[in-house]
């Protein structure tokens, strides 16, 4: 295999994990319902609907720094109220705008590295930047599940085979 088709074949499963990262996302996304949105996984944590809003402004965040033509495409899920932020109302519309932001954040990476990479926003290779990404939201799933789990609503290990660990096998 020449470079460039090693370079194109490990960008290309760079772009899988994060596509298949955010497919599981929002598979958690849909077990958020109205009863459980407000369920904390500690008490000095954010509530469900909160970690899944944050993730979406993450994204737009980092997007201001990495490609501000892609960070436009995306809409707010958070108002302010007083001095803080809460979610807005509309659950579908949190989980349309992580799948928005989503495809912002994997059209950007691809983008740059079709150019030829180079360093965006403060990272020096948007692999890195890539792999801050899928870190940081890793954790964020965890805390939604053990809020899952807090409201009674843990999903099942069939659920997870399915819908998590299957996925990332595929």
């Amino acid at each position: 295999m020449n470079a460039n088709a090693l370079a194109d074949s490990h960008l290309n499963a760079l772009l899988q994990s994060w596509d298949r990262q955010s497919r599981i996302l929002l598979n958690l996304a849909s077990l958020v319902t109205e009863e459980n949105r407000r369920t904390k996984s500690s008490d000095d944590s954010s509530a469900i609907d909160m970690h899944l809003c944050h993730i979406h402004e993450s994204r737009y965040w980092w997007l201001g720094k990495v490609s501000s033509k892609h960070q436009a495409t995306l809409g707010d899920v958070v108002r302010q109220e007083g001095d803080g932020w809460v979610p807005i109302d509309d659950l579908d519309e949190i989980r349309t705008e992580l799948g928005v932001s989503a495809k912002a954040v994997r059209d950007a990476v691809e983008e740059v590295m079709t150019a030829g990479g180079g360093p965006v926003g403060p990272y020096s290779h948007p692999f890195y930047f890539m792999q801050h990404m899928l870190w940081h939201e890793g954790y964020h799933f965890a805390l939604v599940l053990l809020a899952l789990r807090n409201a009674g609503c843990e999903p099942s290990e069939e659920w997870e085979e399915q819908n998590v660990w299957g996925i990332w096998r595929s």
